[in-house]
């Protein structure tokens, strides 16, 4: 069957400027509430079916009429009228049974540029409830059956207002699967990443760099570092002891799976140092070491860290530093002095031989670090822990305030129970800046409340950075140290606050990590038959 098109399909279409109602009443836009009830009177007379008018006129006048006699509804018509422009197209698809509703005949000629073909008499098409054109869509909110072209326009429908289009989109839920597919490549390469032995994140990389750029400085000084301290290096090793052998953990930063890690150690020297790589260590030792025993080393499988077992040369003998021109205790497990901190100040308290009188010591109050010199006896110096953002960005940054901190020297009885000297040290805090007091409830952001790299969670550094471990060493040392001498000395976590550093001879106080290290070098113990450490495995 020929389907007969009209010659001008859009001649048929009601409405196309948004004005058929104030024509019908014969007014304009803009005729007000009064004009409109005038004009619908003097029409209503003359079209009314009793007086022998139109009965189709009539009702398209009462319409009209009750639509502009309403403010309301008026408001919303104008509104309309602005947003759409065409509201409804006469179909001109015809087949068995007339005239359909819709824009069909423009769906079906793409049908037949196709070469397909759609028999309009039995083909069911939804059609957009405000131009009639096939509906894609409906909308949320009110229910309506829309087309594409009408999601960009405002309706309204039975009790809801006029309101924007609320429709399913295809590239919303395009755009979420391409970003579910990026983080899971994201994620699979970061896992390929770190079974790779040599892959090295972007913080242990910038690690490296420092690194680098501090040993070479280190190694153009006269001495070439042999005996000098630079906390840029040895923020990599920590030390513990006990009565016959001096344990040293250490993190190297440029070791890698495939690169030599060279360990080597005299009566009187220790050097560690990476293939292609400026030394961690190439210091003098500062007391002697057994060589009638052998020095023991223990290396991971990646080269990153190691373990070194020095024997005492004498038993029982106390260091109190590691390397010769080394301050007391320094990068020690167990530090000579213990630390009390409070909101206002930090104590230090250092004991001292019962023959040191006051004029023996010295004590120096510096911006970045505090020193303590007690003739003939000890030279102790520390650095304090900056917090490098807030620094950044105040110019009256500072850790301790030099003019308000004071020392003393006091009688007191050790814990054996004999006479000493108690030296104390107290160091006053700055006052809470007025924007600490304004959204911080007065709390200081000092050491304690810094946030550490790689935690949500875990908040405070150490008062004196030579005392920080941000490498995990101190968990190894402990397990070496219980191992060997049946206690360790475990030093509270800066994150721990309320917590106390302590002796534990008891294998159920040590922590977990701790715990775990010690079960470990246990089983390779006796795997191995060695007779001291892991391996390394096991680090």
């Amino acid at each position: 069957m020929t389907r007969e098109r009209p010659v001008d399909p859009w001649g048929q279409v009601d409405d196309l400027d948004g004005k058929a109602h104030y024509k019908t009443l014969g007014v304009e836009p803009r005729a007000g509430a009064e004009d409109i009830k005038r004009a619908y009177r003097q029409l209503a007379k003359r079209l009314h079916p009793d007086k022998g008018g139109d009965p189709v006129a009539f009702g398209r006048l009462q319409a009209a009429f009750d639509v502009l006699g309403n403010a309301q509804k008026r408001q919303v018509y104008d509104t309309w009228a602005k947003e759409l422009e065409f509201r409804y197209v006469r179909a001109a698809a015809t087949g068995p049974g007339g005239v359909g509703l819709g824009g069909e005949d423009i769906l079906l000629d793409e049908f037949e540029n196709l070469g397909l073909h759609c028999d309009p008499a039995t083909q069911l098409v939804v059609t957009c409830e405000v131009c009639r054109r096939p509906a894609t869509k409906e909308c949320w909110t009110c229910g309506m059956q829309i087309c594409e072209f009408c999601t960009l326009k405002r309706h309204w429908k039975g009790n809801f207002p006029l309101h924007w289009p609320l429709v399913n989109s295809e590239h919303m839920r395009d755009k979420l699967g391409q970003r579910e597919l990026e983080r899971k490549r994201i994620e699979d390469s970061e896992q390929l990443q770190l079974q790779d032995a040599n892959f090295r994140s972007e913080a242990e990389l910038r690690d490296i760099r420092a690194f680098k750029q501090a040993a070479l400085e280190v190694r153009q000084r006269p001495d070439k570092g042999a005996t000098s301290y630079d906390l840029r290096l040895a923020k990599f090793y920590m030390w513990a002891q006990t009565p016959g052998t001096v344990f040293v953990a250490c993190r190297v930063p440029t070791g890698y799976a495939d690169r030599e890690l060279l360990i080597e150690c005299s009566t009187a020297r220790l050097l560690v140092q990476s293939e292609d790589s400026p030394p961690l260590i190439d210091r003098i030792l500062a007391y002697g070491i057994d060589s009638g025993r052998p020095i023991e080393s223990f290396k991971a499988e990646d080269n990153r860290v190691c373990v070194l077992a020095l024997p005492k040369a004498q038993w029982g003998q106390h260091w109190h530093c590691l390397f010769r021109g080394d301050s007391e205790g320094a990068r020690c497990l167990q530090p000579p002095y213990t630390l009390t901190e409070t909101q206002d100040d930090v104590l230090l308290e250092l004991e001292l031989p019962f023959w040191i009188e006051q004029e023996d010591v010295s004590v120096q109050f510096g911006a970045d670090r505090l020193r303590v010199g007690v003739r003939n006896t000890l030279q102790l110096a520390r650095s304090f822990w900056r917090n490098s953002q807030e620094e950044s960005r105040r110019n009256d940054y500072a850790v301790i305030v030099p003019e308000q901190c004071v020392w003393s020297l006091e009688e007191d009885t050790s814990a054996e129970g004999e006479r000493c000297k108690l030296l104390v040290v107290t160091m006053a805090r700055p006052d809470p800046t007025e924007e600490e007091v304004t959204y911080k409830k007065g709390k200081r952001q000092d050491n304690r409340a810094a946030s550490r790299p790689g935690s949500l969670v875990d908040k405070g550094w150490r008062f004196f950075a030579d005392d920080e471990d941000m490498y995990g060493l101190e968990d190894t040392l402990q397990a070496l140290c219980f191992l060997e001498h049946g206690r360790t000395f475990v030093p509270a976590k800066p994150w721990a606050h309320g917590e106390e550093s302590k002796c534990v001879s008891e294998e159920l106080l040590l922590a977990p990590a701790v715990r775990e290290h010690v079960a470990r070098m246990r089983a390779q113990r006796q795997e191995q038959g060695e007779q001291m450490g892991p391996s390394g495995q096991a680090l």
